[in-house]
């Protein structure tokens, strides 16, 4: 049994490393964030045998989330598969890693340390340093959600822009964000993430993201067809429907009338989140005029395929939404232009 164990071990680390590999090879362009390869017995050690003391959070329905520390770092946030949820394949498992170790320089991604390819549940290692937290909406003021939504924008906008092959991120939820300490805003989970190929403005998938954007009406949902314009509509809907509405629970965003919402014809003040209404008291003249400005902004990403921005300006329009509101130069249907400085790659 042990020697059986052992050789189907082998073959699933060299099966998993392959495809690691090749994600790494074929996105990076030579530029890739070296990793370290655990072996199931570090992870157990770092984890004490995954206990409960350890656990930090169930951030989605999918991972587990684990502390730890070791020799090199101090403290250690361990992510654990714990269910191959519907058409999750190993490949998207390998995406993940690869694409993290990637982006893993950003202030809005977590640092991937390294991975375990060994375990049944493939487990991957992040630099822990500041604490980390689910993103509940309901606890968060306007002024929060705002600097969500700009901190996802530019998340976004450096995965279409900082590679010489844009990355669609296609599997966005709430669920997928991350909020540390300072309340910075992490984007995670990009095992359906794809690349666009050089020269090209879109790519064909065979996967259909395992019903990620089945209760969207994408003007690409019919097809299977992914671009940048995919991430920017999935932007306008989750954000939209999240931070301005409140709606945040499993099963809320797989009711189909939800895209209907974002364009009825109410007063703002009907159509907030209740809850952050009377968690706030009273919206103040500028805060209603914010909520109105990016509501106009979620309308135009999941607007006509030709007109919607890019992540670029959706970015720059809020922070200009934030800050720029006393004239109309910080109305949501300006111009914008790329700023080096939002996009920078930073810690």
């Amino acid at each position: 049994m042990g020697w059986w164990w052992r050789k189907r071990n082998k073959k699933l680390i060299l099966e998993r490393g392959a495809m690691v590999l090749e994600d790494l090879i074929e996105f990076s362009h030579g530029i890739s964030n070296p990793i370290k390869f655990f072996s199931a017995d570090e992870i157990r050690t770092v984890t004490n045998n995954f206990s409960n003391s350890n656990l930090v959070s169930k951030f989605n329905f999918h991972y587990k989330w684990y502390s730890g520390k070791n020799e090199n770092h101090s403290m250690i946030l361990i992510k654990k598969l714990v269910t191959w949820w519907s058409g999750l394949r190993e490949e998207h498992l390998c995406r993940d890693i690869a694409v993290s170790s990637m982006v893993s320089g950003h202030k809005n991604f977590l640092k991937l340390v390294g991975c375990c390819l060994e375990s049944e549940f493939p487990v991957m290692v992040y630099n822990g340093v500041k604490k980390h937290y689910r993103l509940k909406i309901s606890e968060q003021t306007w002024k929060r959600r705002m600097k969500i939504a700009e901190d996802i924008a530019i998340a976004f906008a450096y995965l279409h822009t900082a590679f010489p092959r844009p990355f669609v991120y296609r599997s966005l939820y709430p669920w997928n964000i991350l909020l540390d300490e300072d309340g910075v805003a992490k984007l995670t989970d990009f095992s359906l993430c794809v690349s666009i190929p050089e020269g090209e403005t879109f790519v064909k998938v065979d996967d259909k993201a395992h019903g990620s954007y089945n209760f969207l009406y994408d003007y690409d949902n019919s097809s299977d067809v992914v671009s940048e314009k995919t991430d920017v509509f999935a932007f306008g809907m989750c954000m939209g429907l999240t931070l301005l509405l409140g709606y945040e629970s499993f099963l809320e965003f797989y009711d189909r009338s939800l895209p209907s919402k974002l364009t009825e014809d109410r007063p703002m003040e009907e159509i907030a989140d209740r809850k952050m209404i009377e968690k706030m008291g009273q919206i103040s003249e500028q805060e209603l005029c914010q909520m109105k400005a990016f509501r106009m902004l979620s309308l135009r990403c999941i607007g006509p395929s030709e007109e919607v921005p890019t992540m670029v300006e959706v970015a720059k329009e809020l922070k200009k939404i934030q800050t720029s509101l006393q004239n109309d130069s910080a109305s949501p249907s300006g111009e914008t232009h790329f700023d080096s400085a939002l996009l920078s790659n930073h810690t």
